[in-house]
């Protein structure tokens, strides 16, 4: 939050739509908590706040429809889970997976074969680690959104090429009468 306080994304202002619940409180927890002062924008719903080159907007809780309205309208996203992250792919838009944890810690090698999966950038790897707090690493900078964007549509691209479940249990059970 610091960060697109003070530098945007790429220089250019970020506008950011956060959901109901768990994200909201923690955005706003984050907030509380910092000593730049949160600057209202004269016209903005009571809702949002802005700090430089970061604006804030809580969103209500959406149906799901809206939900992947919100995904396709956003030029990245923020996910937590794994409904959410197929979501995102099918998106096509450039996003980071917040993964639940798990207790064996086996969420860290589904995160990583999930990234050698997507062929992600180096980049976006390690970003991934430490939002996942697999790295005590400072946050890496965010690969280019281009690049980023071309990696997210090829992935969708590839995964609408599969052959759906039904047709692949039918396939199956038909081979092994």
């Amino acid at each position: 939050l610091d960060d697109l306080a003070q530098n945007g994304l790429n220089g250019q202002p970020v506008r950011l739509l956060v959901a109901a619940g768990r994200a909201t409180a923690a955005v706003k927890r984050e907030m509380a908590s910092k000593t730049l002062e949160i600057k209202p924008k004269i016209g903005l719903e009571p809702n949002e706040n802005r700090r430089s080159q970061l604006s804030i907007s809580y969103l209500p809780w959406l149906v799901q429809t809206d939900f992947d309205h919100l995904l396709w309208a956003s030029d990245i996203n923020f996910v937590r889970g794994e409904d959410s992250v197929v979501r995102a792919i099918w998106a096509g838009k450039p996003f980071v997976w917040q993964i639940y944890p798990q207790d064996d810690g086996a969420h860290g090698n589904k995160l990583m074969a999930f990234l050698d999966r997507m062929e992600a950038h180096p980049q976006l790897r390690a970003f991934h680690q430490t939002w996942n707090d697999l790295s005590s690493s400072r946050l890496a900078p965010l690969p280019s959104l281009k690049d980023w964007q071309k990696t997210a549509l090829t992935n969708r691209q590839r995964l609408a090429g599969l052959t759906d479940l039904t047709t692949n249990l039918l396939e199956y059970a038909v081979k092994n009468r």
